[in-house]
């Protein structure tokens, strides 16, 4: 595949597109040092949208939880294209890649709304007092004519300032130590022959202008099938002779070394997008904290600003005072194992904390359809101090 696009990228700007082209090499090379960039920066972004896709989209309504069209409309299709888990990754990924993003509320034929993230659109300009319009809007291959208004989008900000061009920089920087690692390594691994070649032989039958052109000739046709096959035979003439000094690699170096400067590359990206390396790299060692971590410095300031952007535009202040608004709940990102936690579920219901209802929600279990699960119980060890001293008589038995 890398091939074919390096090709087709020459082919483009007309030039050759055969391995021994310099212009086909250094287009390659630089494909390679693309992928592992991209690669990095898509993993950390891949990271996050899965956490937020993993997020419930809760609506309410005088104060309570409400599930309508709107529930709908963030929680399963928020077009006729996309599900929300989609929807959510191309919010998230051009969100990272542009540090910002648009959405669009359009109307389906039947009369429901929908919501679109824009490919692209024009930089609007930037006024205090006044909305900002957004022109070229660009969702898919549909181009709008029309110019939304600040109160008609969603407008959401990674960063006041792009990380991403910084993050670039600093990739490209570290891939010129990848390259020098990797050619030090391949000439340390590869076959090198020295040549002895006798006076007579240079000046055999033909003179010795002549002779250095059919010498690199005899190598091209002779010597390099040798060393590139795996099973040939290298022909001794008299006058030359073959001494192996292969490269001699280095026992404190290996492919690790490669890796491990590619490993910083993921390093950087993964910090600076907030994520703990340890959660990137899959280590087990500090995952629970690292976890907790991830949450409150990435996943709940971006979730906080989609519920605020998506609560100000599209409920507004007259709807949020009478109780109507929406918030991202990020508490089922997490797994959670109901066996494993039976104690602390007894504890939460127990406490009067959590209805039975509650717990089974939060777990992501079907609700029970009775008005008891819906209750708060407080077992009988839970008290006011005072009533429970009040319920002892001087003789340390319960009153009758």
């Amino acid at each position: 595949m890398a091939i074919s696009i390096t090709r087709w990228l020459l082919s483009k700007f007309g030039l050759g597109g055969t391995s021994t082209d310099a212009a086909y090499v250094e287009m390659t090379s630089a494909l390679q040092e693309y992928r592992i960039r991209e690669l990095a920066f898509n993993t950390c972004v891949s990271m996050i949208a899965n956490a937020v896709g993993k997020c419930e989209f809760k609506t309410y309504k005088d104060g309570a939880e409400f599930k309508g069209s709107e529930y709908y409309l963030w929680n399963i299709e928020p077009n006729v294209n996309q599900n929300s888990t989609a929807f959510l990754h191309k919010l998230v990924y051009q969100l990272y890649s542009n540090n910002e993003a648009l959405i669009i509320s359009t109307k389906h034929r039947d009369g429901r709304e929908l919501l679109a993230v824009a490919d692209t659109f024009e930089q609007p300009a930037e006024y205090p007092q006044k909305m900002q319009e957004y022109k070229g809007v660009v969702v898919g291959e549909v181009q709008y004519d029309k110019t939304f208004k600040e109160n008609e989008v969603m407008h959401l900000r990674l960063n006041h300032c792009n990380i991403k061009p910084v993050l670039n920089g600093l990739n490209d920087s570290y891939l010129r130590l990848v390259q020098a690692a990797m050619k030090s390594y391949a000439w340390a691994s590869g076959k090198h022959y020295k040549v002895h070649v006798e006076q007579t032989a240079q000046t055999g039958k033909v003179g010795e202008k002549e002779w250095g052109k059919q010498f690199a000739d005899m190598m091209t046709a002779q010597v390099k099938p040798f060393l590139d096959s795996d099973h040939a035979v290298l022909p001794e003439f008299d006058g030359y002779q073959y001494e192996d000094i292969g490269g001699k690699p280095d026992a404190q170096r290996s492919t690790r070394d490669i890796r491990a400067l590619v490993d910083d590359i993921f390093d950087f990206t993964a910090r600076g997008f907030c994520i703990p390396p340890v959660l990137l790299f899959g280590d087990v060692a500090g995952t629970q904290d690292a976890m907790q971590r991830w949450l409150t410095t990435c996943i709940d300031p971006l979730c906080d600003q989609v519920q605020e952007e998506g609560t100000r535009k599209r409920y507004g202040y007259d709807e949020w005072k009478k109780g109507n608004y929406m918030m991202v709940d990020t508490s089922s990102i997490l797994h959670f194992d109901i066996f494993g936690n039976a104690s602390n579920i007894e504890k939460l219901v127990g406490s009067g904390a959590f209805s039975i209802n509650d717990v089974l929600k939060a777990t992501g279990q079907s609700e029970i359809a009775e008005d008891w699960a819906s209750q708060h119980f407080l077992t009988k060890n839970i008290g006011v101090i005072e009533d429970v001293a009040n319920a002892i008589d001087g003789k340390g038995g319960e009153k009758v």
